[in-house]
């Protein structure tokens, strides 16, 4: 490396869920590209990073052949500034290790000769090519030296479908620094109801215990882990404190359960007083999850549509004023409490409002769809050797496309200068 590696380096590092872009009709692909092309090439820095979850969408099957077009479309865009491109694409739906994630990298024209990035199985830093160059792997990363992919174990949660989730792992020497860069895809919130009637912490323990197998598999890769800046982006599907969330917004609002008579009924709804005091036992809540299709909180005990504070449903969250949820997010940022279960990770202060889900439609992209509580799932973070090598007052960390529709969940990024 030569003496432009004794600069200070600057990053771009960006996290994406994908999954609303890759469609028949592919409406919102253009305006994502506008955003995130002008994005990169107004920072300007060195090493610019996305981190995609949930690439090809839901239809992946069909839609799994957009990605690499995009990326290249990306990469084409921004070419005259970021010569080199190299992605790293899980594309292979009919493996079982199959995960939908990808990682691409952006090399500044300026910083080609002081970014280098570790090849895994022969345990050295390797330089990238110096001519215009987009590389798109997107076979066999079960087999890639240049990264680390891993779908989560089956038995963290043996009782659900497997899903698309895992981790992607990169580690870069920019100039001094080592870093690894660590894509991330946490498991989701399957229903709004069990929130309400079983454990609370149903969904974000699994999700503990899966960043923890993430960190701790990084750390069993490293010689000296002291040394190494520890980047972990994604959708990490960080979910608010559902206790005090819903305690703020149905502060003097009464709860009713919206019961399922399945022995007699067919799908006539009853409603059974929340006092009725309800059994923690297993067969309670499997009888439950059979007979609850919403929890509903009311100012009084009227059948009125306004009379309803908020409605809950499997993948409902109907709140009477959804304006409030998406221009009034400060006063509930501090029931954002699910990264505290990791004290050995940082992240900068969040001053932007929720990441998702925001609606798919771009002739109404500014709402909020009904179908989740808001969340900050989207997130950056990182562990101390990293927060220490900060320059703070430089730093941004914020969502992009608030004014464009994004999908469901906004981009975040968190650009810094390394010291």
């Amino acid at each position: 490396m030569n003496g432009d590696s004794a600069r200070r380096q600057r990053l771009l590092l960006m996290t994406a869920n994908v999954g609303s872009l890759f469609e028949e009709g592919q409406r919102l692909q253009e305006s994502w590209l506008d955003v995130i092309a002008e994005r990169i090439l107004s920072e300007d820095a060195d090493l610019s990073v996305i981190h995609m979850q949930e690439t090809g969408g839901k239809r992946y099957v069909e839609c799994s052949g957009q990605v690499p077009i995009l990326i290249t479309k990306l990469a084409n865009r921004i070419a005259h500034a970021y010569p080199m491109c190299r992605a790293f694409l899980d594309l292979n739906y009919t493996s079982p290790a199959y995960t939908a994630l990808g990682s691409i990298f952006f090399v500044h024209k300026h910083a080609l000769s002081f970014v280098e990035q570790f090849d895994f199985a022969r345990k050295q830093f390797v330089s990238l090519p110096t001519e215009i160059s987009v590389e798109i792997r997107a076979d066999g990363l079960e087999n890639e030296s240049l990264a680390v992919k891993r779908k989560f174990p089956k038995h963290f949660w043996p009782a659900i479908k497997w899903g698309r989730k895992g981790y992607l792992h990169t580690r870069w020497a920019v100039g001094e620094k080592v870093l690894d860069l660590i894509n991330v895809h946490l498991f989701h919130d399957e229903s709004n109801l069990a929130l309400i009637h079983e454990n609370p912490s149903l969904y974000s323990s699994n999700r503990k215990r899966a960043l923890d197998y993430v960190i701790n598999e990084c750390v069993l890769d490293n010689d000296d882990d002291s040394r190494i800046n520890r980047f972990i982006f994604g959708d990490l599907n960080f979910r608010l404190d559902s206790r005090t969330f819903l305690n703020r917004l149905t502060e003097k609002a009464a709860r009713r359960d919206k019961m399922e008579d399945l022995t007699q009924h067919g799908s006539q709804d009853l409603l059974k007083d929340d006092r009725v005091t309800l059994r923690n036992d297993v067969n309670a809540s499997e009888q439950l999850r059979r007979t609850v299709s919403a929890v509903e909180f009311r100012k009084d005990d009227g059948e009125a549509n306004e009379n309803c504070v908020l409605r809950i449903e499997k993948k409902r969250f109907d709140y009477f004023n959804h304006v409030k949820l998406m221009t009034d997010w400060h006063s509930y940022l501090e029931d954002d409490k699910e990264v505290l279960e990791f004290p050995e990770l940082y992240e900068m202060e969040i001053d932007f409002p929720p990441t998702y889900p925001w609606s798919e439609d771009p002739l109404d992209s500014g709402v909020f769809m009904k179908t989740r509580a808001p969340a900050w799932c989207d997130r950056v973070l990182m562990n101390k050797t990293a927060y220490d090598s900060l320059e703070k007052h430089t730093t941004m960390y914020e969502s992009i496309g608030r004014h464009t529709c994004m999908g469901d969940h906004k981009p975040v990024l968190l650009a810094i200068t390394l010291l």
